[in-house]
């Protein structure tokens, strides 16, 4: 996940993580690549029991942690039983050490008491009570553009993609039998692709309106220029053909981070529309005929990815292929999600 995340102790990281995630982590060992004094990628684990498979998972760890070219790592720990995470948090210790990768803050989170822990030991012995999430600044996009976790990774993948209404979806069905595959729809896409207070709802977009974005996503250079508009930093803009090149920046220009050369330049407010932007593509999906869906959720998952979800990256991911098994980004993208790779540090990767 690329988007570095920040907060000001690992309280407030505790209580960040749910949101960054979508979900409360449950029972699980998160893995927390630091860079100096600034955190990026984050891996959460299931809690295997001690042996082998522990093992083997901490090594997995430790290889995707390795790519990042980390500084050190920090390690969350939400358990619902005492010592539940411990084996696995220690064979992540162990494979550290011998990667020669230093292990910094290790915080152990059960219900709403944090402790750190501190020579295999948490202290202090009862705990301490975790802030409040309004009280925590790094939550401030995700309350905004009003996002909060849910209550399991179960639940986040059975909300993330709302069920189709197979009335609109139809008459959509109908109005794209009439569309000219790519045809240009940039206008369509800035009406879409607004984050703005007074953006016109999805949901009244015309039949006409849907019918165009879906079909303009045949363009394969439309649909990788938008994922580099949209997500600055992931793909250079300027490798691609001229005329999709345009239509993305037409498409993004009510999208104030566009214009940012790396994601370290994302304000709050940027971080709130995009995940406002990513909301509206997923209302798509729901007014649309599903066999037309595959590139709008890869396009989701880019932004997902690009924000830090990798949960909700994987969902998309994974919806894509089972509307179509052979779709070639989707296929790519999951296997590098798994492998913990950006598709955009693999060239050609689009």
């Amino acid at each position: 996940m690329p988007t570095t995340v920040r907060a000001s102790s690992p309280a407030d990281l505790a209580v960040l993580l749910p949101y960054q995630l979508g979900y409360h982590p449950g029972p699980s060992l998160v893995v927390v690549v630091v860079h100096d004094r600034r955190l990026g990628l984050m891996q959460r684990h299931d809690l295997p029991p001690e042996g082998p498979m522990c093992e083997a998972r901490a090594r997995h760890a430790l290889d995707v942690a390795k790519r990042e070219r980390p500084t050190g790592l920090l390690l969350l720990a939400y358990e619902d039983e005492p010592g539940e995470s411990e084996p696995l948090r220690r064979a992540v210790v162990e494979a550290a050490a011998s990667r020669a990768v230093p292990v910094g803050q290790q915080v152990l989170v059960r219900g709403r008491r944090w402790w750190s822990v501190e020579r295999g030991r948490p202290r202090p012995k009862i705990g301490l009570p975790l802030p409040a999430p309004e009280d925590v600044p790094g939550v401030a996009a995700f309350v905004g553009a009003g996002v909060a976790p849910f209550a399991s990774r179960e639940a986040l993948v059975a909300g993330i993609l709302p069920p189709r209404d197979e009335a609109r979806a139809a008459r959509v069905a109908r109005r794209l039998e009439q569309e000219e595959a790519g045809r240009a729809a940039s206008r369509h896409w800035q009406r879409l692709l607004d984050p703005g207070p007074e953006a016109v709802p999805v949901v009244e977009l015309s039949d006409a309106d849907l019918a165009r974005i879906l079909a303009s996503l045949a363009d394969v250079a439309l649909r990788d220029a938008l994922m580099a508009a949209l997500a600055p930093g992931t793909m250079p803009l300027t490798s691609l053909p001229g005329p999709a090149r345009e239509d993305a920046l037409v498409a993004a220009a009510r999208c104030p981070w566009t214009g940012i050369e790396d994601v370290e330049e994302m304000t709050e407010s940027g971080r709130e529309g995009l995940l406002t932007v990513r909301s509206r593509l997923v209302e798509v999906t729901r007014l649309v005929p599903e066999a037309g869906t595959p590139d709008l959720l890869a396009l989701i998952a880019h932004l997902a990815w690009f924000a830090g979800d990798g949960t909700v990256t994987g969902v998309c991911l994974e919806q894509a292929l089972a509307v179509d098994p052979g779709h070639r980004l989707s296929q790519l993208m999951l296997r590098l999600l798994g492998a913990g790779v950006r598709p955009w540090s693999v060239p050609g990767a689009a």
